[in-house]
């Protein structure tokens, strides 16, 4: 008999969003260069291997279920092992050799665009060969419902190892979930009763404060949902395809950056993809006068939490309208810094249902179908998910750069993600390719902001031509 396993309420929120043209997951490409001295037949055999890993951890083995009733939230069905298609979920391709950036970016593009299939469960891994001296590249996508970044992440790190000699093959779909280290107690109904009460006052008060803020800002560099600047470019309606482009970076210089101007690692980054922003819509005529709003996103995750979703929605502004670089950073770490006192001023287990309440106006928005066609919560969505401190191996095989791929929808067609790992800072752009022309000069720009902020600040830059570009 098939088991079941009941949703959590944004989980089950991030189903909704899937339509003709928004597909809900989220995706990670990791770049490898082949063990020195590896025969000719590695790749060959490293996929029969993996083709031979017919067991499935949660979530790699939850369907759908298939319930003539809709009820919400939904139900996964655990399928038995047997019941999960692997030919299916695990792909191998190739570019025609020597690939560069650019043609692993255009299929990876492509792949990103096609929606995952809802009779089966809802995850994809894609190993690619054919790169330039020997690299291969592995594309991992999962449904939000099923994962959210910073969860995905680590399960899709537990694939490698942090010593090179070691041969230990684990697919993704057979890494091990968080173990959850939540205590179950029996509660009197008098206790479930007074805690509700606390958590509609506790959300209460945190919606009183944003309406608060709203009518008479407690700070200038506070930002709030919905007082934001409409772009069509970046905040109308969106299609199917999605373009994909990458920036690399030495994370010492983003260290080095925050050090001098004494923020934080992720102050420097909102502000770096500020500055890119700034010079990309300038371009096009599309810089508002007022400051972009970026929704960051922020764990709520505990250790041993094995939630698909746990995360909670800031806002910040971006200063877009200001001119000086190192004064940008300066208003953005006020504004970050502001966000997150207002939220962690708020009752632990009142957190625990934030996320629910500020990732649920942009999805009602989809769902009701007013996203892309009135003002949205926040401009574009920024997000820092960490990574591995040390470098990783598969097989012997090194991991080069790992960039995250998020998920686009209607009133937000730009997504800007970054994963620190090994001393390498790896931003992910995902845009959507009818809205964003010639995308990959975001990438460009972010790169080239951070040579700026440099420059301002008298720091030694290493030779530009580190970072690269995928289209």
């Amino acid at each position: 008999m098939t088991k079941s396993k009941r949703l959590g309420v944004l989980d089950a929120a991030f189903l909704t969003l899937d339509s003709r043209d928004v597909s809900a997951h989220v995706g990670i490409l990791v770049t490898l260069s082949r063990p020195e001295n590896a025969s000719p037949d590695f790749i060959r055999d490293l996929v029969v291997q993996l083709r031979e890993a017919t067991t499935f951890t949660a979530p790699f083995n939850y369907r759908l279920a298939r319930s003539p009733l809709r009820k919400f939230p939904p139900t996964w069905d655990v399928l038995p092992d047997d019941e999960v298609d692997l030919d299916y979920h695990f792909r191998h391709s190739a570019l025609p050799a020597p690939g560069g950036q650019s043609e692993l970016g255009v299929l990876v593009s492509r792949l990103h665009s096609l929606p995952l299939d809802r009779r089966r469960p809802l995850w994809e891994c894609h190993l690619i060969e054919g790169l330039s001296d020997g690299r291969f590249a592995i594309y991992v996508k999962v449904h939000h419902a099923l994962a959210d970044g910073i969860n995905g992440t680590r399960r899709i790190a537990k694939m490698f190892d942090v010593d090179p000699e070691s041969t230990r093959l684990r697919a993704v779909w057979q890494t091990e979930p968080e173990t959850s280290e939540r205590i179950r107690t029996r509660v009197g109904r008098r206790s479930r009763v007074r805690r509700r009460f606390q958590l509609v006052g506790g959300l209460g008060v945190a919606v009183g404060r944003i309406l608060k803020d709203a009518i008479r800002p407690s700070d200038p560099a506070v930002a709030v949902p919905f007082r934001v600047p409409r772009m069509e470019v970046l905040n109308g309606r969106i299609g199917r395809e999605r373009q994909f482009a990458t920036q690399s970076y030495p994370l010492e210089r983003v260290k080095r950056v925050a050090t001098a101007l004494g923020v934080t690692v992720n102050d420097v980054f909102i502000g770096i993809c500020a500055g890119a922003l700034r010079r990309y819509l300038a371009e096009f005529h599309e810089l508002p006068q007022e400051s972009l709003v970026a929704g960051t996103p922020v764990s709520l995750r505990r250790t041993g939490d094995g939630r698909g979703n746990a995360i909670a929605m800031l806002v910040a502004k971006l200063f877009t309208e200001v001119a000086d670089p190192v004064d940008r950073i300066r208003l953005v770490s006020r504004s970050t810094m502001v966000a997150k006192q207002k939220f962690y001023a708020l009752p632990q287990f009142v957190g625990d249902y934030y996320g629910v309440l500020t990732n649920g106006p942009s999805i009602l928005q989809n769902i009701i179908g007013t996203a892309g066609r009135s003002r949205p919560p926040f401009n574009l969505v920024i997000s820092n998910i960490p990574g591995s401190r040390e470098p990783l191996y598969l097989r012997g095989a090194r991991v080069l750069e790992a960039y995250p791929i998020s998920l686009l929808a209607h009133g937000q067609a730009l997504n800007i993600t970054v994963i620190s790992s090994a001393g390498q800072f790896n931003v992910g752009f995902v845009g959507c390719r009818d809205r964003l022309p010639h995308m990959q000069r975001l990438a460009l720009y972010a790169g080239e902001a951070l040579g700026e902020i440099e420059a301002v600040l008298g720091l030694v830059a290493p030779d530009l031509n580190e970072s690269e570009v995928v289209h």
